[in-house]
């Protein structure tokens, strides 16, 4: 027999060493940083600001005489191209990169800004509007910057400087306790949360009006304590409002839409990475795709979170997490506890469930929230379980809106649902005619509205297709497993299974149906560390008790921890007088909001009630009553905004 040396074995894995020592390791924030902007070196930036400007600043970053980059800044600024996510690049230009640019050019920016002083949307975005509220912060708090740099600008609006200033700052004062004292509506979105942090990020970094930066401080601490409880692994853990694009641990297929790259699942990979995913970046993503670019605002940002935010991301322990949020409403004047929403996370997985309270028929984007979901570490493209009742897009003729449209949202008035840490029950009650036929208006709700008579009875859940399924059993379980991660789901009426449905929304998913106008479904998770083998999972499962009354619409479980969880559907969407309405109802004669909130015990003791559900209430991060408090052991801040202006201290 031939003898092989050591050096031949050596040399064999030596290609192997190789590829191992040249694999980018994107362990670190910093790490994760420099490659974003690095990927920038060599892209030439064009067409609007919207999601070239990140990407010429970032080449400013890379090399600050790079007059190419500056003129395209510059160009942004006229009409055609200029919109109002423009207006944050245009203060970090301004204020971290001003010498790149020449005085002519710095002056021609002056001016342009100067004509935006106005609410108006002629002869350029103003900044002066409200629009949503991930709008009104994109305008405000750069504008405040603007004052600052040009004391004596000539604005549109006749202002000084100083006036401007003072308009700009109550504004956002205004609008930032409001956040406080009942939240916003915009709820960490798979879009717009980084549209929110970025503006205030900025405002924070570069403004001289110490009160001014207290206030975006207090706004940073809320939201980076949101994003740091309520993400896992890349996704956003359900539920949340404006669901404009699904998320995704690498870019979509390219015969995918755009719009299938969420813009804060890439601003995360620069915050926390993608867990187990995190080598799935596809850099090239921050190029060829516009909603990632957000992320590169991210990767510049010089307004780093405190380590705490970055600890409780990584979400070790067991935690349960309850926040709310509030209908929409200008200056941040919504309904208080419109979305009440309670998670449970693990080292290995989080499932998030919630009930709402609505503007009879819906207001602003109420139909892009998702209600319900399940997700776990992952090396897969997706790594989610969604669940809801189609009513927003189910009965219309929209072809980008269809019972089959997942990535905008999913929820529903007739879905109410229980949980306690790993369990959660679904119901679903859903009436033949759309009780709000025609509210607010018959033309926003166009797609909802052509067959409200005939509501589809459904509920329904998907999952990746790179799950492991096994069909209901005799005990009527279906049980799924990725990896060290089991679920159980047991479907409350009879239920079908469907691949490859014709959606790009369902492009990588399978789906469960059970069409029925009163069903549900009781999903509960467990690991392999947990139960020692898939086997003993199930067999566990099946001795579980259920106990089901149609009649009344109520469910109870009893779960593998011995944990029982009841919950009775509330139906016929009650309304209650709402005493401090938003603005823009009183001419529209709203006067009340519906409640689709059903009646909870677990282990006989009744869940949380509505007056008590706080804006953030876990171990760690507590708000309520304009007070927010951050302790660890380690850290310990507080802020307090039931003043007229945010008090912070620290320990």
């Amino acid at each position: 027999m031939r003898k092989i040396s050591l050096l031949t074995i050596l040399s064999l894995f030596a290609p192997l060493a190789l590829l191992v020592a040249q694999t980018p390791d994107y362990s670190t924030y910093e790490a994760r940083r420099a490659a974003v902007v690095n990927m920038m070196k060599d892209h030439t930036p064009a067409g609007s600001g919207k999601h070239g400007l990140p990407r010429a600043l970032a080449k400013l970053q890379l090399d600050p005489s790079d007059q190419a980059a500056a003129e395209y800044i510059v160009s942004t600024t006229q009409p055609r191209w200029q919109t109002m996510f423009d207006f944050p690049a245009l203060a970090i230009a301004l204020y971290r990169f001003g010498d790149s640019f020449t005085p002519e050019q710095r002056q021609s920016l002056q001016t342009a800004l100067e004509r935006l002083a106005k609410s108006d949307k002629e002869d350029g975005e103003g900044f002066l509007g409200h629009g949503t509220e991930n709008h009104a912060l994109l305008s405000w708090a750069p504008a405040i910057l603007f004052c600052e740099l040009f004391p004596d600008a000539k604005w549109a609006n006749g202002m000084t400087s100083e006036e401007l200033h003072v308009h700009l700052k109550e504004w956002i004062r205004k609008t930032f306790k409001n956040y406080y004292e009942r939240s916003y509506a915009e709820y960490i979105s798979t879009t717009y949360e980084s549209v929110h942090l970025i503006p205030v990020e900025v405002l924070y970094q570069y403004t001289k009006d110490p009160e001014v930066r207290d206030m975006a401080e207090a706004f940073l601490l809320y939201h980076w304590s949101l994003i740091a409880l309520n993400t896992f692994d890349g996704e956003i853990i359900p539920p949340f409002g404006r669901m404009n694009t699904q998320q995704d641990h690498m870019h979509a297929p390219r015969s995918h839409a755009w719009w299938d790259v969420a813009a804060f699942s890439y601003y995360t990979w620069v915050l926390f990475g993608w867990g187990d995913a995190t080598n799935n970046i596809r850099l090239t993503d921050y190029l060829d795709f516009n909603e990632p670019t957000f992320g590169i605002y991210a990767a510049m940002s010089e307004t780093k979170m405190p380590d705490i935010f970055f600890e409780l991301a990584a979400c070790k322990e067991p935690v349960t997490v309850r926040t709310s949020a509030s209908s929409f409403g200008w200056h941040g004047h919504g309904v208080p506890n419109a979305m009440l929403r309670k998670i449970y996370r693990t080292d290995q997985y989080a499932i998030g469930t919630g009930n709402f309270r609505w503007v009879p028929g819906g207001d602003y984007a109420d139909h892009d929230t998702c209600g319900f979901g399940i997700t776990w570490r992952s090396r897969n493209q997706f790594n989610y379980i969604h669940c809801m009742h189609p009513f927003w897009y189910s009965s219309g003729d929209d072809v980008s809106r269809t019972a089959e449209t997942w990535d905008r949202g999913g929820t529903s008035p007739f879905m109410q649902t229980a949980q306690h840490e790993n369990t959660a029950i679904v119901l679903f009650d859903i009436p033949d005619a759309d009780p709000w036929h025609g509210k607010p208006s018959d033309e926003k709700w166009a797609w909802r509205n052509h067959h409200a008579d005939d509501l589809l009875k459904r509920g329904m859940f998907r999952f990746p297709r790179t799950m492991n399924y096994t069909p209901a059993d005799e005990s009527g379980w279906l049980f799924l497993r990725e990896g060290r991660t089991y679920i159980a789901v047991k479907p409350l009426k009879s239920h079908y299974l469907q691949r490859d449905v014709r959606d790009v929304s369902l492009i990588g998913f399978n789906v469960i149906k059970s069409d029925h106008a009163q069903t549900g479904f009781i999903f509960e998770v467990g690991t392999e560390d947990e139960y020692r083998g898939f086997d003993n999972f199930r067999r566990q499962i099946a001795s579980n008790k259920v106990e089901v009354d149609w009649d009344t619409m109520t469910v109870e479980y009893t779960n593998s921890r011995n944990d029982t969880i009841r919950i009775k559907f509330v139906p016929g969407l009650p309304t209650v007088p709402v005493a401090d309405p938003p603005p823009h109802w009183i001419p529209r004669r709203w006067e009340s909001i519906a409640e689709s909130i059903p009646v909870v015990t677990i282990n006989g003791e009744p869940e949380v009630s509505l007056a008590d559900w706080a804006l953030i209430e876990s171990p760690k991060i507590n708000m309520k009553g304009s007070i927010l408090n951050i302790d660890d052991g380690k850290t310990k801040i507080t802020v307090d905004w039931t003043g007229d202006l945010p008090k912070i201290t620290r320990n």
